[in-house]
C-alpha cells in the first residue's frame, strides 16, 4: 500500500472509535447530540486549519495536506475527547457542552504537540507514541471517578462487545499518530500491536473462565492491555512479549475484579483498567524488554525521563479536568 491508501483505510477505521461511542448510548437525542457536536467540531476545525495555512501558519503535526489523514486525526481526537467524560457530559447545559466539547479536542490537539516536544527534545522510549493518549485518558478518568459521582444505568451482566469484531483494530488506529507511517515496517507493527492485544485478552478472559464471572466488555478491555502495554517495546523477540502480554491481561483482570470491590463505576473501572494500568506498565517496561544497547540513555537518566514523561502528561490531564470540573452542575 502507498501512504494515500493507508490513511484512506484508517479513516475508514477511525470511524468505527465513534461508531462504538455512538453504540453504547441508549438515548436516540444524546446520539444525535455526539453527532452534531463531532460534525461542527471536525468542520471548524477544518475551515480554521485551512484559513492559517493561507496565513503562513503550517504544522507538519496538524493539518489538511491529505483530508482522509485529517479525518483520521480528528476521528481519534473526538473519540478521545468522548471517553474522558462519556455521558456526563450531558449533565451539562447545550451552551456549556459544546463549549467544555471544544475544549477536549484542543486539549488533545495539545497533547500531539506535546508528543512532539518530548520525541525531537528529551527523547523518550516510545516506539509508537500511544503511552501519552493512553497516560492523559487515564489521569482523565481516575480524576472522573473521585470526583465527579455520576448515576448510571447498570449494564447487564456478561455483556460484551467480542460481537464487534472491528474492536481487534482500535487500539492499531493509533499508530496512523506515530512518525513512521510512512515505512514498509509500518505494517508490521500493525500486526504486532494487534497479536499483543488478542494475547493480554486471552489472559483477561482466563481469570473470568476461573472465577466463571464474565464483565461487561471484556473484549475491548482485554484487547487494550496488551496493545497499549507493550507498544512501547515492538521490535521485541515476539515470544518473549506474548507471555508477558498473556500475564498482564491476568493482572488486569484482577485490577479489575479489585475496583468493583471498591463500588467504582463501571465506566471508570473500564478506563483505568484498559488505559492507565497500561500505560504505567509500558512506560517502564524498556528496560525489562529492550536490549540496553539500544536505550536512548543511560540507565539513571532513562529513568528520570520516563518517568517524566508519564507524569508530564498525567497532571495535564488532571489540570485540565480540574477546569472543566468548574463547569459541573451544581
Amino acid at each position: 500500500m502507498n501512504l494515500f491508501e493507508t490513511e484512506f483505510l484508517f479513516c475508514i477505521l477511525s470511524g468505527f472509535f465513534l461508531f462504538h461511542s455512538i453504540e453504547r448510548l441508549s438515548d436516540e437525542w444524546k446520539r444525535r447530540e455526539l453527532v452534531f457536536l463531532w460534525t461542527n467540531i471536525t468542520g471548524f476545525g477544518f475551515i480554521i486549519t485551512e484559513s492559517l495555512l493561507k496565513w503562513g501558519i503550517h504544522s507538519d503535526l496538524w493539518n489538511t495536506d491529505s483530508i482522509f489523514g485529517y479525518i483520521t486525526r480528528s476521528n481519534l481526537l473526538l473519540f478521545l475527547s468522548y471517553v474522558t467524560l462519556e455521558e456526563r457530559i450531558f449533565t451539562l447545559k447545550p451552551s456549556r457542552r459544546f463549549f467544555v466539547s471544544v475544549f477536549l479536542y484542543l486539549f488533545w490537539v495539545g497533547v500531539l504537540f506535546g508528543i512532539q516536544f518530548f520525541q525531537k527534545t528529551i527523547f523518550v522510549q516510545d516506539n509508537t507514541f500511544i503511552l501519552p493518549f493512553a497516560i492523559s485518558l487515564g489521569a482523565f478518568i481516575w480524576s472522573r471517578e473521585m470526583f465527579w459521582s455520576f448515576e448510571e444505568n447498570s449494564p447487564k451482566l456478561g455483556e460484551d462487545s467480542s460481537r464487534l469484531v472491528y474492536l481487534c483494530f482500535l487500539p492499531a488506529t493509533f499508530l496512523v499518530l506515530s512518525p513512521w507511517k510512512f515505512e514498509v515496517s509500518f505494517y508490521t507493527k500493525v500486526a504486532n500491536i494487534l497479536l499483543y492485544g488478542i494475547s493480554s485478552q486471552i489472559g483477561f478472559q482466563f481469570v473470568s473462565k476461573f472465577k466463571k464471572e464474565s464483565v461487561p466488555a471484556e473484549s475491548e478491555i482485554g484487547i487494550w492491555i496488551g496493545a497499549i502495554t507493550f507498544s512501547s517495546c515492538l521490535g521485541t523477540e515476539i515470544l518473549v512479549v506474548l507471555p508477558l502480554a498473556i500475564l498482564s491481561g491476568i493482572f488486569g483482570r484482577l485490577l479489575y475484579s479489585y475496583l468493583s470491590s471498591l463500588s467504582w463505576s463501571e465506566p471508570s473501572i473500564r478506563g483505568v483498567v484498559s488505559f492507565l494500568f497500561p500505560s504505567f506498565l509500558g512506560i517502564f517496561l524498556p528496560f525489562l524488554l529492550t536490549e540496553p544497547k539500544d536505550w536512548v540513555h543511560s540507565p539513571y537518566v532513562l529513568l528520570g525521563v520516563q518517568t517524566l514523561y508519564f507524569l508530564s502528561f498525567y497532571l495535564a490531564g488532571a489540570f485540565s479536568f480540574g477546569l472543566i470540573l468548574l463547569n459541573k452542575q451544581k
